[in-house]
């Protein structure tokens, strides 16, 4: 026979790892939306563009380069930085 300190204890601990998991579910969930949205604009890729060139437009000053071409590759589902002229690319406003 399970005492009824026993079965409390289980309780809690049962109770602990739903809410465990519907905190990281929850997380997983805001992670994957991205956060807040980003304000973009286009832009049409020209002869001699990269993504670090780019980037180098619309980074704030100081900003580190790397972080906005991981944004524009985010926001443009790019999985390389290979980009051709005509491409159209979404890129953040004030970066």
């Amino acid at each position: 026979m399970i005492s009824q300190r026993s079965a409390s204890a289980r309780a809690l601990v049962i109770i602990s790892t739903i809410v465990v998991m519907l905190v990281l579910l929850l997380a997983t969930a805001v992670h994957a939306l991205g956060g807040s949205p980003v304000e973009t604009i286009d832009y049409e890729v020209r002869s001699g563009d990269s993504l670090w060139s780019i980037a180098d437009t619309v980074a704030e000053e100081g900003e580190d380069l790397r972080g906005v071409v991981a944004t524009i590759r985010h926001l443009n589902d790019l999985s390389t930085v290979v980009i051709r002229p005509g491409d159209v690319l979404e890129l953040p406003v004030g970066a």
